[in-house]
């Protein structure tokens, strides 16, 4: 029996650029509106294009004109993060964007968290700020533009336009490599999925760092031509509203959040003094979606005139340049149940796109069986980089094993669940090994006695996050309160739920290794039977 024909997409438009510098290089326009505390900060394509310039001469001048590979960006969201990033594409380097703090925080803990993934990204130069520069980075530091324009000189297609490091990756760093010509095809191929265009408006407080800022917000505007509103992460988590506010009184067409976000406002935010009825792009994606949020939040804020069919749920991933399968604007789609959950559906495929369902023997499998998602596409990584097994995992035979799992249904794909053992909050990615050694440093707990694993939180909107600690002694226990505070501040990860298990409770394979999966499915028996001590000050 043949094996099953791989679900295609639509065919990619052609392609308007050669890099993303000449995309930068276009016709001038009104792009990125900052609204930063009370403050409003409009700036066009040629303001940003001469700020680029000036702190690409901000590092030449740093390195002594030496050609730099890799230059990192470390910054908040805001005209110096963009002005950074395209520095790195006029010099014909590759773009680090590294994780900027919710809450600004101490120094000295950014650059703890951070030392894996910089020894792994071995940076020619780091752009941040003179706070971010008070403590020694190991690497030449740019903490202001320089005093000329720099000469650009930008790599082609095939070269790389920027490093994806997975977010929360410390233990063992993965940094996707985006080549030019990837970064151009996914935001083509997203902006003419969602038929986006100079008469759209849209509004984010998704960090820049991040895989759906960076590509789904800012480099898909920069093709599609057309303005965005722009807060900062931390001014929505501390007051929600603001977010619905700009895209009320902006009149935006699209705007974009996790599904935590979605969920946070439908609890916190009254649809009253609203106007929601220009939104026609209204997209979920990052982290699992639910059923629930969709509804509570197309229910409540109908009276703000928001239509359902703007409600889009999508899917993708760094590994993918972003964009795999996308809803489309106005078109509704059943769900599907999968061991009695209902299942949204991310949509058909984004232009461009390939993707087939293999069984766990890697043979695809027809329409409407589960498997892993594999897909193949112009926008694809070329590979981790200086990570050989890991990209050879990921990448077999020109196909992205994408670790999640899903069924097609009716040329619609749906995510089931994932086989990565990866932990997803707030559309952040945590491996739990990571977790896990936090935890382990802080308790009387063997090398390999912590599991980390989520599960699905249908009030939160999300996942939450469970630690399962097996001590050797009782006396070994400490307030979870405390191991909360701890992972919070070195990772930047909410532990919903810390619990204590005798020792041996843990499932484990024969090698001794944890098994984490056996632990989310098995959790209730697991707490019934093996307590030591209940965790008191769980949330």
């Amino acid at each position: 029996m043949s094996s099953p024909t791989p679900l295609q997409g639509p065919p990619l438009p052609t392609v308007r650029a050669a890099s993303l510098w000449e995309a930068l290089a276009g016709e001038p326009f009104s792009w990125l509106t900052f609204h930063i505390g009370t403050l409003e900060n409009e700036t066009t394509l040629t303001q940003l294009r001469e700020a680029a310039l000036t702190w690409a001469h901000g590092v030449t001048e740093a390195l002594g004109h030496e050609t730099p590979a890799r230059i990192g960006v470390l910054l908040p969201n805001g005209p110096d993060f963009v002005a950074a990033f395209f520095a790195a594409q006029a010099l014909g380097a590759a773009a680090v964007p590294l994780p900027w703090p919710v809450v600004d925080g101490a120094p000295e803990r950014v650059r703890e968290s951070l030392e894996p993934v910089l020894q792994r990204a071995k940076l020619s130069a780091l752009i941040t700020t003179p706070s971010m520069a008070t403590v020694a980075w190991g690497v030449p530091l740019i903490t202001a533009p320089g005093t000329q324009l720099a000469t650009p000189r930008p790599t082609g297609p095939d070269g790389t336009a920027f490093i994806q490091f997975t977010s929360g990756s410390t233990g063992d760093p993965r940094g996707a490599v985006i080549s030019q010509r990837a970064a151009l095809a996914s935001a083509t191929s997203m902006g003419a999925a969602l038929g986006l265009g100079p008469a759209d408006v849209g509004v984010s407080w998704l960090p820049f760092f991040h895989d759906m800022g960076l590509v789904g917000v800012l480099l898909t505007s920069l093709l599609a031509r057309f303005p965005v509103h722009v807060l900062r992460p931390g001014d929505f988590l501390m007051r929600p509203r603001k977010w619905l506010d700009l895209v009320s009184s902006t009149r935006a067409t699209l705007t974009v959040g996790p599904n935590f976000a979605w969920e946070l406002v439908t609890r916190r935010v009254a649809p009253e003094g609203l106007d929601l009825s220009a939104l026609r792009c209204a997209l979920n994606g990052s982290e699992p979606i639910h059923r629930t949020t969709l509804d509570g939040f197309s229910k409540k804020f109908a009276a703000a005139g928001f239509n359902p069919a703007a409600m889009l749920p999508v899917y993708g991933l760094a590994e993918a340049t972003l964009g795999v399968a996308f809803s489309r604007p106005g078109a509704l789609r059943e769900d599907v149940l999968v061991e009695g959950r209902p299942i949204p559906s991310n949509g058909p495929l984004v232009p461009g796109m390939e993707l087939r369902v293999l069984d766990a023997e890697g043979v695809a499998v027809p329409e409407g069986t589960q498997g892993e998602l594999c897909v193949r596409a112009p926008m694809v990584m070329g590979g981790y980089f200086e990570h050989p097994e890991a990209t050879a995992a990921a990448l077999r035979d020109g196909w992205l094993h994408t670790g999640d799992l899903g069924v097609v249904r009716d040329g619609n794909v749906y995510v089931t669940g994932r086989e990565k053992e990866l932990v997803i909050q707030s559309g952040r990615k945590f491996h739990p090994y990571d977790i896990e050694r936090v935890v382990a440093g802080m308790v009387d707990a063997t090398p390999n006695g912590v599991a980390a694993v989520s599960r699905p939180d249908a009030a939160q909107g999300s996942e939450a996050l469970v630690v399962v600690i097996e001590l050797r002694r009782v006396s070994g226990a400490i307030d979870p309160m405390l191991i909360r505070g701890e992972l919070l501040k070195v990772l930047g990860v909410r532990a919903d739920v810390v619990e204590f298990v005798a020792a041996g409770a843990l499932p484990r394979t024969t090698s001794g290794k944890v098994k984490r999966r056996a632990v989310a499915q098995g959790l209730a028996d697991l707490l019934t039977h093996a307590p030591v001590v209940t965790g008191a000050g769980n949330a």
